[in-house]
């Protein structure tokens, strides 16, 4: 796999919504019926506002080889946020940003080895961790966002795949985010109610399409469903979850201190 594809996929994947000003959306009932439906399925809207930090990875692995790792902490209630990742010199980096702070300000902090890094380089790295944030947030949390601002949804039919009958919902985006020419067509299968597989077509003109899998995650004597792993169609690709855990609360040091590693989070 080339850099360019391997961008490509880590990157470019995910409608990058901003949650910064609000947008009116399109939907038909139909839609908007099985998205309600389908976040039943997952767990209850309710429950999964009250998931408080996340902890996640995104791991992409093309024709046997990881293009991608990236390690990911959000405190969803508070905005911060921690990304690890190792950079291709060996070096471990290591940034830090509270999403509301970044969304108005582009603040945050960059580490490589512990040392903070300054000037430009500093900003293009809180620039790429929070890219990350969105995509990587996306292939993890998809399902429960059909109902932002913003997306519109409309009833596309049904389909019948691998002996199974699938509703397929269209999502396009109403001048959000930074690449609101993205569409998807989101398959829900009519037995389980979950999305098992999507389609899209990027404003860049790429096509794809994946198959999601999912785990149950257990909280505060709660439970939501959010992605485990994802196949391409050509089977070449995963993009894997790694262990997907929702906690009450994080060590403050993880939002604050490059030297305070993900390793150590029970």
């Amino acid at each position: 796999m080339s850099r360019k594809q391997s961008q490509l996929i880590v990157l470019a994947l995910s409608c990058l919504l901003s949650a910064g000003r609000v947008a009116s959306a399109e939907r038909d009932p139909k839609a908007e019926e099985i998205a309600h439906a389908m976040m039943r399925a997952m767990g209850g809207e309710d429950a999964w506002a009250l998931a408080h930090v996340v902890r996640f990875d995104f791991r992409v692995t093309a024709k046997g080889k990881v293009v991608a790792n990236n390690l990911h902490l959000w405190d969803r209630k508070d905005g911060r946020y921690r990304l690890e990742r190792m950079l291709k010199n060996g070096k471990r980096e290591v940034v830090l940003f509270n999403i509301g702070d970044y969304q108005t300000h582009k603040a945050g902090s960059a580490y490589v080895n512990g040392k903070k890094v300054e000037g430009e380089a500093g900003r293009k790295a809180v620039d790429e961790a929070y890219a990350s944030y969105i995509n990587d947030m996306w292939w993890l949390a998809m399902p429960w966002k059909w109902l932002d601002p913003g997306v519109n949804l409309k009833y596309q039919g049904s389909r019948n795949r691998n002996q199974e009958s699938d509703d397929v919902v269209q999502l396009t985006f109403g001048h959000v985010g930074l690449t609101p020419g993205d569409m998807y067509h989101a398959f829900v299968a009519r037995q389980s109610r979950l999305m098992t597989r999507w389609e899209y077509v990027l404003q860049s003109g790429d096509e794809g399409s994946w198959d999601w899998q999912y785990a149950d995650i257990g909280f505060s004597n709660s439970k939501v469903k959010l992605a485990r792993n994802h196949t391409s169609s050509d089977g070449k690709t995963t993009i894997n979850m790694g262990k997907v855990r929702i906690l009450e609360q994080a060590d403050d040091a993880f939002f604050t201190d490059p030297s305070h590693l993900l390793s150590k989070l029970n």
